[in-house]
């Protein structure tokens, strides 16, 4: 801009200079005559004319392109992976509310400071793509007012699409992967959004996101895990309704009780569409585990949803599969991802060190203990035979066949703020005490 502005002053001044010039020549009676000298200054300011809207339309041209050139942008980046112990350490917060304020914060300030290009827009959609996974730390806890929460992201996403009509309307060429990311970004956030009110029937936004086209492979395992958790949805919305079992949680003990006990009243078609869903949703958490081999955090994620759907795919065809295999890994990647995590947060004092207890530690460390909590709720819930399940039944390397109500409560690991777990658990001692 700055540039812009010295050629547009040279011009200025060499107009004037010029001018200044003729009318002298002309009063000192030295020039042409009138007529003459008449043609050659509206010949001059016609050149001069000529030249300010060459230079304007260059400086336009050149204005486009900075805006809308998408050359190396991160979206179309093949080897991208999100830096956890950046975010970790950013984020810092000791409670959900807090870590909302900063969470929208920051995603704020790069669209409003830092998106005024594509590219710079392409960086701040990627940015809003990695802090997905944090966003149920603020939705899932116990302190939170979802309705605020909800309009202040409704803020953000008008803020994402007047960003993105200005685009479209300067060059709509390059704009293919910004308007998928953002298709995909609103659709997680729906999702969510059902998901935090208990409701299985979702809706169909993510079918919306051209998926094929995502080349980003963090995009990409977004996609295919939340296309796989929407198919698994669909699936369990319709065993929940087929069985009468509306309302009950199935991962719970009890419900996995209901569930196996009933199974096999499922009409036909409803077991047949169940069937298909359930195992659509496994084909897109393979395609997620296969974009995100170079990642620490998503394996453990993708695996708790893959090794539950199917467990329930299990119920409904009767065909042996791994499940148990796969939670195991969940379990481990959600595992090695919270040392990691306690390591970035582990401060030094002297000869002693202490782990800052952040509310995001906490959240990682409730879901390494739901994975925890539901393959034991699976096992104890199932119809497998009594040696089966006490030799996979294992908490944190501990048998928990015969053990006595008040060493149960003391192994399992309470986490504040997170009340899904603590039923959980409190389920758990109640059914082995008894």
């Amino acid at each position: 801009m700055r540039a812009i502005r010295i050629i547009y002053v040279v011009i200025t001044v060499l107009v004037a200079l010029s001018s200044a010039f003729a009318i002298w020549i002309y009063y000192i009676k030295e020039g042409k005559d009138l007529l003459n000298f008449t043609i050659s200054i509206v010949g001059f300011c016609i050149a001069v004319l000529a030249l300010f809207i060459a230079v304007r339309t260059y400086t336009s041209i050149d204005s486009v392109n900075n805006i809308s050139k998408m050359d190396g942008n991160i979206l179309d980046n093949e080897n991208y992976v999100i830096s956890v112990p950046e975010l970790i350490i950013r984020f810092q917060c000791d409670d959900e509310k807090t870590l909302e304020k900063e969470l929208f914060k920051s995603i704020e300030f790069k669209l409003k400071r830092e998106s005024d290009t594509a590219v710079l827009f392409a960086d701040t959609l990627q940015y809003m793509i990695d802090l997905i996974v944090f966003f149920p730390a603020v939705f899932n806890a116990s302190d939170i007012d979802k309705d605020a929460y909800r309009k202040r992201m409704d803020c953000i996403l008008s803020e994402v699409e007047r960003r993105s009509r200005i685009l479209h309307a300067i060059s709509k060429g390059n704009s293919i992967q910004i308007t998928e990311t953002i298709k995909l970004f609103k659709a997680v956030i729906s999702y969510q959004s059902f998901v935090a009110d208990n409701k299985f029937n979702v809706h169909a936004d993510l079918l919306h996101v051209r998926g094929p086209i995502l080349r980003n492979p963090v995009t990409k395992t977004i996609y295919h895990n939340y296309l796989g958790l929407f198919y698994n949805k669909k699936g369990m919305f319709l065993i929940s309704e087929s069985l009468g079992l509306k309302g009950i949680n199935l991962l719970s003990i009890d419900g996995m009780k209901l569930v196996s006990a009933k199974i096999d009243l499922m009409s036909p078609s409803s077991k047949e569409d169940a069937i298909m869903y359930l195992k659509s949703a496994c084909e897109q958490f393979e395609r997620a585990l296969v974009s995100c081999e170079d990642d620490i955090m998503w394996p453990g994620f993708i695996n708790y949803n893959k090794a539950r759907t199917m467990y329930f795919l299990f119920l409904l065809t009767s065909e042996r599969n791994d499940w148990l295999g796969v939670m195991n890994n969940a379990i481990e990647s959600r595992s090695r991802l919270n040392r990691m995590i306690d390591e970035v947060l582990t401060v030094n004092y002297a000869d002693d060190h202490q782990v800052s207890n952040t509310h995001l530690r906490k959240f990682f460390i409730y879901q390494e203990e739901l994975a925890r909590m539901v393959k034991l709720n699976i096992l104890l819930g199932s119809e497998s035979p009594p040696s089966d399940i006490w030799t996979s039944a294992v908490y944190r390397g501990s048998s928990l066949q015969c053990k006595p109500k008040e060493e149960l409560e003391s192994l399992f690991q309470s986490i504040d703020g997170f009340s899904v777990v603590s039923k959980y658990q409190n389920e758990l001692i109640l059914h082995l005490s008894n």
